[in-house]
């Protein structure tokens, strides 16, 4: 796969599977748009984790990292 680009990811999970955004970080476009759906979805209380891709610790995430290989958006699971 030499030569290939691997984008970078957001998986957004939510009650009808997951939906997923990806994106050039060399690329102003596509940062933007990721950027907007972060925003958006954490504006509605979702939770955002940076993932490596490399067998990392999930962190959470409060602010969008365009450089951030992968990242999982989660809905707000109520405490009880």
């Amino acid at each position: 796969m030499h030569g290939t680009i691997i984008p970078n990811v957001m998986e957004i999970l939510d009650p009808s599977g997951h939906t997923t955004t990806a994106w050039d970080p060399n690329n102003a476009a596509e940062v933007a748009a990721a950027r907007a759906m972060f925003d958006a979805m954490t504006a509605k209380n979702y939770r955002a984790f940076h993932v490596g891709r490399r067998g990392q610790q999930a962190a959470r995430m409060d602010t969008f990292d365009p450089a951030a290989e992968q990242m999982i958006l989660v809905p707000q699971v109520a405490g009880g």
